[in-house]
């Protein structure tokens, strides 16, 4: 069966790819540093606006802001490129990605900044706070760290309110929100303190 054809709309797009079986997406730094290398040279030469992203051990999720519809012409690109480094310096061969990757417009301003908020707290434990890890935008977009100066969040912070203390806020909300939803309801004679 065919795949079903992405939203190529201009607009912000949530976007994840995974590797293909039980392989990890990043084994090592080096892996990680040449993705983030790739997704920079792609976002320079498509024009991309790159919201926020987060890179797991298996997959690796963005947040982009699309000016037309080149979103699947630059994730071929930038998968393909990854994959065939990644292969190369791993002696691998074969499908790298899973799918080609996947993707979901943003419709509107609080859907920005729930699914912000998804991206950045993707990696977090739920006991530990999401600008931990050094592998999300997070960090840079509080100005807790300079790694990925290609990231541009100010429209998710015009959105929370124009703060990047608003964006934080809204963020530890969106933490609070999933925390409750993860904690095992009460069973029969118990009673949840809220």
């Amino acid at each position: 069966m065919p795949s079903r054809r992405r939203d190529p709309a201009p607009g912000f797009h949530h976007v994840w790819v995974n590797a293909t079986g039980n392989w990890p997406y990043f084994l090592d730094e080096v892996d990680r540093i040449s993705w983030v290398r790739l997704l920079a040279a792609v976002i320079d030469r498509r024009a991309w606006t790159c919201v926020g992203f987060c890179q797991m051990t298996t997959h690796v999720h963005l947040l982009l802001s699309v000016p037309d519809e080149s979103l699947p012409l630059g994730m071929r690109d930038l998968n393909r490129e990854y994959s065939t480094d990644f292969n190369a310096r791993h002696d691998r061969a074969g499908t790298f990605v899973r799918r080609r990757f996947g993707s979901r417009r943003i419709e509107s301003g609080i859907d920005l900044i729930a699914t912000y908020g998804y991206v950045v707290l993707n990696a977090a434990d739920l006991r530990q706070r999401p600008e931990v890890w050094r592998w999300s935008s997070y960090r840079t977009t509080l100005g807790l760290a300079d790694d990925f100066p290609f990231v541009d969040a100010r429209s998710v912070i015009a959105e929370a309110g124009g703060a990047v203390d608003n964006l934080r806020r809204a963020v530890e909300s969106i933490a609070r929100a999933r925390l409750v939803r993860t904690r095992p309801g009460p069973g029969p004679g118990r009673v949840r303190k809220s």
